[in-house]
């Protein structure tokens, strides 16, 4: 009889631990689908932020920069891909950075022999530093919405920087070298050569 009452205690006790699992999985699941509605919710409202905030400033270039930058093929490239706004979603806008990073790493290593010069250099590397960063910003699950706009700030000032410094290549440029001035640039570039000449090698 003993054996008797011990076995349905045994299967209720069983019954009770069955649903307390259960209900715990149900709650689990209901708080992972809560938890991602939330994180949808919370991109599309980043969405909209990034949206509003992707204002591009495209810089004013005079006739006599666009006539050394019609056959920069990189430049050209970049310039198309920086006029077009991503429009659909996160990710477009995720894949444009991305383009555009690539398209200014691309233009960097490609300069016409005008515009080979330290300062257009540091300015493209400059703007391909902050593109990056935008890039690996717009990978996040959760994108800091004010970074984001900080960045497109310091990418526009970039990209104005970089047409200014065309501008000011071409102004330098167009100054008459003083009388003896070619002269004593050749000198110290003849003296530069030998002295790296004479540094003994390894």
């Amino acid at each position: 009889m003993l054996s008797q009452r011990i076995i349905p205690m045994k299967y209720i006790y069983l019954t009770l631990i069955g649903l307390v699992l259960f209900s715990s999985c149900e709650e689990n699941e209901k708080s992972a689908e809560e938890q991602q509605m939330l994180i949808a919710q919370k991109r599309d409202s980043i969405f909209k932020t990034i949206d509003d905030q992707w204002v591009i400033q495209i810089p004013k270039i005079n006739q006599n920069v666009e006539s050394n930058l019609v056959n920069w093929k990189e430049w050209n490239d970049f310039e198309k891909e920086y006029r077009i706004k991503p429009v659909t979603s996160l990710s477009a806008f995720h894949k444009k950075a991305q383009r555009l990073s690539k398209l200014a790493a691309e233009m960097q290593n490609n300069i016409p022999e005008v515009y080979n010069k330290p300062d257009v250099k540091s300015r493209i590397f400059l703007l391909n530093t902050n593109l990056n960063s935008l890039e690996m910003l717009l990978e996040l699950d959760l994108i800091p919405a004010k970074e984001v706009k900080e960045l497109f700030g310091k990418i526009n000032k970039n990209y104005q920087s970089l047409a200014n410094q065309f501008d000011e290549i071409l102004i330098r440029k167009a100054i008459p070298m003083e009388v003896g001035e070619q002269e004593m640039i050749q000198s110290l570039d003849t003296i530069k050569r030998a002295t790296l000449n004479a540094i003994p090698k390894e």
